[in-house]
């Protein structure tokens, strides 16, 4: 009779670490490894399919009223188209405002908490005060060309 004694912690430990790692099924690896290739794949042939542009671009258009060498004319242009964009972002900033003071002034009607005399005053001075802020913003563009 030939027995073989081991430890009791010896085999335990062998039975714990099988029992706290299981091994995924080798299905899933081959699946997961076939995606990686095809995605591999996918990368690869979308570089080789890739070609330069070759479009025309246009020229780049000058400022208005600056000749081509009078460098001081064309950044008071450029200055004063910046200044108009300034005043387009302040004119959509302030729809933004008024638009989300609105929502919020609605959920607070829906939810019991305003009246619709609150949301029709505000709806008619959020108009009032868009109106006068794009008529101030048109004047000052005129007034800067």
């Amino acid at each position: 009779m030939n027995l073989l004694i081991q430890p009791s912690g010896a085999a335990n430990a062998a039975d714990r670490h099988t029992a706290q790692a299981p091994e995924r099924p080798l299905r899933c690896r081959a699946k997961a490894a076939a995606h990686i290739v095809l995605l591999g794949l996918g990368v690869l042939a979308s570089v080789f399919v890739a070609e330069p542009a070759l479009a025309e671009l246009p020229t780049a258009v000058a400022a208005d009223g600056a000749a081509s060498g009078d460098y001081i004319e064309i950044g008071k242009q450029y200055f004063k188209n910046g200044l108009i964009v300034l005043g387009l972002i302040i004119a959509t900033l302030g729809f933004i405002a008024v638009a989300a003071g609105g929502i919020a002034k609605f959920n607070e009607y829906r939810m019991g908490r305003a009246e619709l005399g609150d949301l029709g005053v505000l709806a008619v001075v959020g108009a009032v005060v868009l109106v006068l802020m794009v008529y101030l913003l048109n004047e000052a563009a005129t007034i800067i060309d």
